[in-house]
């Protein structure tokens, strides 16, 4: 006789970039230790595939990762961690850089502790800069956003990106160049050939480009942070996926 099988609940979320309503399902146990053996390995590149990898299995396919945008992935997933493990996560952070001197006892190793409700967690979408950047009034550039792990993959080990960093990540997110009624696709043209167009730019054209991206949302949620000996508080801005998993 075969073994009962569980049912699943299902759940509905909007995908923040596109506004798209997407249905999907708590993972399972067995997608569960994929994720813990993924934190356990603290590789940031095996955290994003595991994200992803989940994501899909909970969705049957449905939603294509490669569509969404890095604040998708990292709301989605979130979301997807509240119904599936519970709402509410226990998280410790350090005392803010912006926020010393309290108190005589305080010192750069204090922490403090946070019960935070993932439910409360949003997306602001309303600085969000249109895709398509106007150079000249003959010239402009299609971008996309880049990938949650092409953002790695150029960020060093300090949370920072060298130049050379940001002009590859920005090569590797234009869709297109057009050119009066003439379209350019990016996937047409070497690296070289995009180089030389980004170096033809001046300042504020590639400031336009660099708006783009810094536009981008991230998931994001205030706490107050409270000194263990003074009590005084001072406001934290968690931000990124990594922040929720203090």
């Amino acid at each position: 006789m075969a073994l009962p099988q569980v049912s699943t609940p299902t759940y509905e979320l909007t995908v923040p970039s596109s506004g798209e309503k997407v249905s999907y399902r708590p993972f399972l146990v067995k997608e569960e230790k994929i994720l813990m053996m993924a934190m356990e390995s603290g590789d940031t590149t095996g955290m994003t595939k595991a994200m992803k990898d989940i994501i899909t299995s909970c969705t049957d396919g449905e939603v294509d990762t490669k569509d969404l945008a890095p604040y998708d992935l990292e709301y989605f997933f979130l979301q997807l961690r509240g119904k599936s493990v519970g709402e509410t996560i226990e998280i410790s952070a350090p005392r803010p850089p912006n926020f010393t001197g309290c108190c005589k006892e305080s010192t750069d190793e204090d922490v403090c502790k946070f019960t935070i409700n993932l439910e409360d967690i949003k997306v602001d979408t309303t600085k969000v800069i249109k895709p398509e950047i106007e150079l000249t009034k003959e010239i402009g550039v299609k971008m996309r956003y880049p990938q949650l792990d092409t953002i790695q993959k150029y960020t060093g080990p300090d949370g920072q990106m060298k130049t050379s960093g940001v002009f590859e990540m920005i090569i590797e997110c234009i869709d297109y160049i057009w050119n009066d009624d003439e379209i350019h696709q990016a996937q047409d043209h070497t690296k070289k050939e995009m180089n030389t167009f980004l170096d033809s730019l001046n300042t504020k054209q590639f400031k336009n480009i660099q708006d783009f991206f810094e536009g981008m949302p991230r998931v994001k949620h205030d706490v107050d942070w409270v000194c263990p000996h003074c009590t005084k508080s001072n406001t934290l801005t968690l931000q990124g996926i990594d922040a929720f998993f203090g």
